[in-house]
């Protein structure tokens, strides 16, 4: 059956959405706060949590790949921790709206609030785990270079495609619940797959096609680079612009058929 697009209600579902920071700045920060309430440390748990991984992790490899800890350990590190905020970005998008069932059923609001929601609070998590690189280059000697800066522009894309990835995960989501499933699948696979462990050099010649074609390293290394004080390439950025104009289209598209779907698909 063919659906009619709305794109004015979708457009205008976006705009009141990204608009309204007050809202989704503090519901993102409230739940935060609601899921470590009672604890001693609260948010840091995870970070502590993630700093033993990446401490024991760094040194049983370094030894593995023959190469210096002062040097893996940061790049492991910076990509532990930029991975960790693109996939709970992409996890959390596939039950965004699922998990407001009672909210989206009851009130009237721009479901991109929730996506902006998501994205939001993950950033948090990622700004309290920068404590583990901080640590990680005292004891490797890394010093901020003017290209560390560039993590402000690769934060903010991050930000922007967060949102589409989100509001088109969750509204697929929400009619097929298996694609959460396999969405997961997928990101258990492309951890291993993904520069994150070991560099693209080790590769070689044959296997760089693997990184190339990787659009979630491309994205990845547009934070990590800058967080060790390199600027990423020109390709990353190439290919991270790309997509976000592509999957926002994607979801344009889809969200502008399907939005006024979602209440009698939850």
């Amino acid at each position: 059956m063919f659906v009619v697009p709305n794109y004015h209600e979708a457009v205008s579902d976006f705009s009141k959405g990204i608009l309204n920071w007050k809202m989704w700045g503090r519901l993102g920060w409230q739940e935060n706060k609601r899921r470590y309430r009672r604890t001693i440390i609260g948010p840091f748990w995870t970070t502590l949590s993630l700093g033993i991984f990446i401490g024991v992790l760094g040194i049983v490899w370094a030894k593995l790949w023959n190469q210096d800890p002062k040097i893996f350990l940061p790049y492991l590190c910076s990509g532990m921790i930029v991975w960790g905020l693109i996939s709970s970005i992409i996890n959390e998008g596939c039950s965004v709206f699922v998990s407001a069932e009672g909210l989206i059923k009851q009130l009237r609001f721009p479901y991109s609030l929730l996506a902006c929601t998501v994205v939001w609070r993950n950033l948090i998590v990622f700004f309290h785990n920068l404590v583990i690189f901080f640590f990680v280059s005292l004891y490797a000697g890394f010093n901020l270079t003017w290209s560390s800066f560039l993590i402000i522009p690769g934060l903010a894309l991050i930000f922007i495609n967060g949102i589409w990835v989100s509001v088109l995960l969750g509204l697929f989501c929400s009619r097929y619940r298996d694609i959460q499933q396999v969405i997961g699948s997928i990101l258990t696979v492309s951890v291993f797959v993904t520069p994150i462990f070991f560099t693209p050099e080790q590769l070689g010649a044959r296997g760089l096609f693997i990184v190339d074609f990787n659009l979630l390293f491309h994205y990845l290394n547009i934070v990590r680079a800058p967080i060790l004080g390199k600027a990423p390439d020109a390709l990353n950025w190439l290919i991270s612009i790309s997509g976000t104009f592509l999957g926002w289209g994607m979801t344009v598209f889809f969200f502008s058929r399907f939005r006024r779907r979602i209440p009698y698909w939850l």
